[in-house]
């Protein structure tokens, strides 16, 4: 056989094993990205249940946060504001999650669809100029500004 015919046979079995490699790298990918969704959903779910239960174990202070009832000062503040930030950090973390496209749309948009919302309780605007507030990421703040100016045009 010729030398130029292996090297031919040797290009086709170079170039096929190419492809069987990018095949399974591409399965592999695929397989890899539903373990992360998965996993994804199931820390979103165990956060859900961490919030609530906090929220059950501060029951009068989150009542306060969520009716806009007065707080008082100190240790009140202080739990209604550590409430409040851990419902912010929860929230920032879909958020990214969602930005990246490890979260599901639903999951994020169960979310968002309460911001209004949030954003008009008194705590809101004390949150945001406190330190838990302004250590979020930029692009989520953002988000809370831009949802608080809506809110603020829809009000005028």
């Amino acid at each position: 056989m010729p030398l130029e015919q292996i090297a031919n046979i040797a290009d086709i079995v170079g170039a096929t094993l190419v492809v069987v490699t990018l095949v399974f790298l591409a399965l592999q990918i695929r397989q890899n990205t539903r373990a992360v969704r998965a996993t994804t959903i199931e820390s979103t779910m165990q956060s859900e249940m961490k919030i609530a239960a906090i929220i059950i174990e501060n029951a009068a202070t989150w009542e306060k946060v969520i009716t806009g009832a007065p707080i008082a000062d100190g240790e009140e503040t202080r739990k209604a504001m550590a409430l409040f930030n851990v419902l912010m950090i929860d929230t920032e973390s879909r958020y990214h999650q969602f930005k990246a496209g490890y979260l599901e749309k639903q999951a994020w948009e169960g979310r968002v669809t309460t911001l209004p919302d949030v954003v008009r309780l008194p705590i809101f605007e004390k949150w945001r100029q406190s330190l838990g507030g302004l250590t979020h990421a930029a692009d989520f703040l953002e988000l809370l500004d831009s949802l608080l100016a809506e809110n603020s045009n829809d009000q005028d």
